[in-house]
């Protein structure tokens, strides 16, 4: 066995033993099969499985729509050239340009020579082909570069792994390139190829021979060959009998050639450095390096992206493919009929929902980003990253920081970061739609809110409820401002004009769809948006971060779109969840440092109700808003962030408006 041939052995152990080990290193809980869904479960009750006849048709039905994908997704590129064109073009070279180098080079000892009658390397056209691939890659990969350096977005959200996948494929074609032009030139190997497949008569037929090549296959002797014609016509002979059945001219390899013709006129050095031997071990190496290279970050993806395009049928959406018989009636309600049979009437057919990914298929997707970034450029909350500056948000980097999560080698520091950018996502579906990878990216977003939920490692939405409102108003309180607040200065909760004009006439609390479904809106919310106002209004802007109604705000804005005096009520809840978040940054708070107190349910003090009924708050809560109605007019409250006054008992204290 070669040396080579021990090498190559060892690369090929090195690079399965990585794909195991980075397949098993997934934590099994965030991909275990998710179980029906109470949809999937009505479904099934109300629609049997089906026959043999039945599976068997489903499973064609199946295996075209992969074979579909396999040409349009895989092949054709399509679903990137859906998003960019440019990109497309640089795909597609890299993609083509490399698969024929597999076939007519690297793995030709496999696929060429076996299949293809009279194939061999050097002959024409597939010396020509290997070049041409070659070219197709080298420019694929320089647009690629172009790409990432001209669209400033992208060129901030690049990392190394995506510059070391440029460069190894470059460099992997741009060695090969250097190798064949060296050799070339190279009278050693034309010396190596005589010795082996040529047996002169006489010493003229060898000239003859070198003084052929130097002229038509560029060779660089040493000292140079003859020129003479009677003896280049006697080496033509010669080469027609002896050697076209397994080299063309090396004209047709035309970036070799060119390259040859570049470096001749250092032909003597580099021919007594044997630089053919030295690129050979730069050529294999890379190609090696890469190989053993392939199970980590992004090197993986020429393996998985296929796959799971393949797996995902053509799907664009995060529902995923989906086998829906004809006979069977989709989400569209079926029709009532006007004298249906009794049968019919007691069990109407349940729509067909579609089946939850599993959790090999989320393996599959999440190993298969390309880092493209197309999704990152699509974000539909990617502005708030130029804001809050946390790099989860877009999703690319996101699934970064997902892989690292399943694997259980986030830091906390990290897992809290990825746990904020989950939580601004809006899960819009938009990275879904347009990744050219196909992954399933709202399936793994949601499955990763579950998990961190599970573990209360989603953020302040859980740590803020492991407290009452007036414990957190103590802990958050105490700590004083934020970094992020002194250098952002005053905002709206700090603003007197920004509240002062509530009436607390509780439009915005009717309005509210969070509000109006809570069976018990005062247990799980603490206050309605319009007592929040009147805290501020006191000045009691600590007593509002930690109440629950500010934390369960979904930002849709109706309360500020029907507001009569056009207070910014979205806007405030926001800030406030904003502050309090940057608070608990600030002091590393991934739970409540104080013993959690149960809500009590309190009378109203003065029969206090608004449109969601009687209140229910915590004691210290209630206390403060009973506190708060003491200020009953606007204009002699307490300017921000000073006490409240003593309570007189003029007010509602539910509402803080006049008695």
């Amino acid at each position: 066995m070669s040396t080579f041939s021990i090498l190559l052995a060892l690369v090929c152990a090195i690079c399965i033993a990585g794909l195991i080990r980075r397949y098993a290193r997934h934590r099994a809980r965030l991909f275990a099969p998710p179980g029906k869904t109470r949809a999937e479960s009505a479904q099934t009750a109300h629609n049997p499985p089906p026959g043999l006849a039945g599976r068997m048709g489903r499973a064609a039905r199946s295996a075209a729509r992969s074979l579909a994908a396999a040409v349009t997704d895989v092949l054709l590129l399509w679903r990137t050239a859906r998003t960019s064109p440019y990109r497309w073009l640089a795909h597609t070279l890299i993609l083509s340009g490399f698969t024929g180098l597999l076939v007519f080079h690297a793995l030709d000892d496999i696929i060429s020579y076996p299949y293809i009658a009279g194939y061999e390397s050097t002959l024409d056209p597939w010396q020509w082909l290997r070049n041409l691939f070659g070219a197709m890659v080298l420019c694929g990969a320089g647009l690629a570069v172009l790409r990432r350096l001209r669209t400033p977005a992208l060129r901030r959200l690049s990392r190394v792994q995506d510059w070391l996948l440029l460069a190894a494929v470059a460099g992997i074609v741009g060695s090969g390139f250097a190798l064949e032009a060296v050799k070339i030139i190279s009278p050693h190997v034309f010396t190596r190829m005589t010795d082996e497949y040529f047996l002169p008569q006489d010493e003229t037929e060898l000239a003859a021979l070198r003084a052929y090549w130097s002229t038509v296959n560029g060779v660089i002797f040493t000292p140079p060959a003859s020129t003479d014609p009677a003896l280049l016509e006697q080496g033509a002979q010669l080469n027609e009998n002896n050697c076209v059945y397994c080299h063309a001219e090396t004209a047709s390899a035309f970036v070799s050639r060119a390259l040859a013709t570049a470096v001749s006129p250092a032909a003597a050095p580099l021919n007594n450095a044997r630089a053919d031997q030295l690129l050979w071990y730069l050529h294999v190496g890379l190609a090696l390096l890469a190989l053993a290279c392939m199970p980590y970050g992004k090197f993986l993806h020429p393996i998985a992206t296929p796959l799971n395009l393949v797996a995902r049928q053509g799907s664009r959406n995060a529902a995923g493919p989906a086998d829906i018989p004809a006979d069977i009636p989709t989400d569209t309600p079926p029709d009532i009929p006007t004298k249906a049979p009794a049968a019919a009437t007691a069990s109407p057919p349940s729509p067909v929902s579609p089946p939850s990914p599993s959790g090999a298929q989320r393996r599959l997707g999440l190993e298969a980003c390309t880092r493209c970034g197309e999704c990152s450029l699509h974000c539909s909350v990617a502005p708030a990253y130029t804001v809050v500056g946390n790099p989860n948000i877009l999703p690319s980097e996101k699934l970064l920081s997902l892989r690292r999560y399943t694997e259980g080698s986030l830091l906390p520091a990290a897992t809290d970061a990825f746990a904020e950018g989950s939580r601004i996502c809006t899960e819009c579906l938009r990275c879904t739609d347009i990744c050219p990878s196909g992954i399933n990216l709202q399936d793994l977003w949601l499955a990763s809110k579950s998990s961190l939920k599970k573990e209360e490692l989603d953020g302040p939405n859980t740590t803020i409820r492991q407290c009452s409102a007036a414990q957190w108003a103590n802990v958050l309180g105490a700590q004083g401002k934020s970094r992020f607040e002194q250098e952002k200065g005053d905002g709206l909760a700090d603003r007197a004009e920004s509240f002062w004009g509530c009436v607390q006439c509780t439009t915005c609390t009717s309005v509210c769809p969070v509000v109006a479904v809570c069976e018990a809106p005062a247990k799980d919310l603490d206050l309605m948006p319009q007592q929040i106002m009147n805290l501020l209004r006191m000045g009691l802007k600590d007593e509002a971060l930690g109440v629950r109604m500010v934390w369960s705000c979904t930002t849709c804005y109706k309360c500020q779109e029907h507001c009569p005096q056009d207070v910014p009520v979205a806007d405030i809840l926001f800030e406030l969840r904003q502050i309090a978040t940057e608070r608990f940054k600030e002091r590393r708070l991934t739970s409540c440092p104080l013993p959690a107190v149960s809500p009590v349910r309190i009378p109203p003090v003065d029969g206090g109700t608004g449109p969601t009924g009687p209140t229910m708050a915590t004691t210290s809560t209630a206390a403060t808003v009973a506190t708060a109605a003491t200020v009953t007019n606007p204009g002699t409250a307490l300017e921000p962030n000073t006490a409240p006054a003593a309570h007189t008992g003029t007010s509602d204290p539910s509402t803080g408006t006049p008695a």
